[in-house]
């Protein structure tokens, strides 16, 4: 004899049951998803470090033909854009020189010079934390990446990305 089952469907404590359990997975990976914006200015961050390592590389084949890759010298761009350079790479004690080179939101981004570390730059994301009313001046600074100049021939310069998410 078969049994016949007169179950037509979920009874409502059962999908009550998923919906909480479904609301509580969201609420747990929600803040995951939050922050966004801060790996999205991590992201342009590690970009314009990028792009500083090939500018000062370009740069310093830019030296060497030249003939500026000594202790100081100046490489000129085009007719009216000059970079003054430090052992042939693009020299921080100068914030024109990053500009010149760099193509990045000079709206969203902004560079200071470090006064405790003369041979290096900061480029800073302006809209963190009071960085729009007091530009940062630590090379351990948060969201902004760091350029220190070349020490000596031979050398690259350091570039250090900070970034946002602490």
């Amino acid at each position: 004899m078969q049994k016949v089952s007169t179950q037509q469907g979920f009874t409502l404590i059962e999908l009550i049951i998923v919906i909480v359990l479904l609301g509580i997975l969201a609420v747990t990976a929600a803040p995951k998803f939050l922050n966004l914006q801060d790996d999205a200015r991590d992201s342009v961050l590690e970009g314009i470090a990028g792009s500083l390592e090939s500018a000062s590389s370009i740069i310093y084949g830019k030296a060497l033909v030249q003939d500026q890759a000594g202790a100081t010298g100046t490489v000129v761009l085009d007719a009216s854009t000059s970079v003054t350079t430090v052992f042939g790479y693009p020299n921080a004690e100068v914030a024109t020189n990053i500009t010149n080179v760099v193509d990045y939101d000079t709206t969203e981004y902004a560079t200071a010079l470090i006064t405790a570390d003369p041979d290096s730059i900061l480029v800073y994301y302006t809209g963190f934390g009071d960085y729009q009313n007091t530009p940062p001046t630590a090379t351990t600074a948060a969201c902004s990446v760091v350029y220190t100049n070349s020490t000596a021939a031979g050398e690259r310069p350091q570039i250090t990305v900070n970034t946002c998410v602490q």
